[in-house]
């Protein structure tokens, strides 16, 4: 087993919430560890919320283009105008990553999704 870094080499801690319908974060400093910060609040149309929706979209290229809110308002218009077809919009996909093959890449993930209608 890999020995732990020491923690003096961590300059910030982060903890992320991949959540099923909504996702948020949050960080601390190694200067004041006690000091939790938060998303400052993603727009919802008009309001604010500390979360934001786990909806990704990704352009023709299956390229990162937005996540949460921005994703689902992109593509709302992108639909509007009718060029939503090439675009990728994945919404709520957090249960389909849980029990299926993952594989990462720096600019894109592919899930192994197994097929339960045989």
């Amino acid at each position: 087993m890999a020995e732990a870094a020491p923690t003096e080499a961590f300059v910030i801690s982060a903890a992320i919430d991949f959540g099923t319908a909504y996702s948020g974060y949050a960080f601390s400093l190694r200067t004041d560890p006690s000091k939790i910060y938060k998303n400052k609040g993603w727009n919802a149309n008009g309001l604010l919320s500390f979360k934001t929706p786990t909806c990704v979209l990704l352009n023709y290229r299956k390229q990162f283009d937005s996540f949460g809110y921005e994703a689902e308002n992109k593509y709302a218009e992108l639909a509007e105008e009718e060029n939503h077809e090439v675009w990728l919009f994945f919404c709520r996909f957090k249960m389909i990553l849980h029990n299926n093959k993952v594989f990462w890449s720096r600019s894109f993930f592919h899930v192994q999704v197994k097929n339960s209608h045989k």
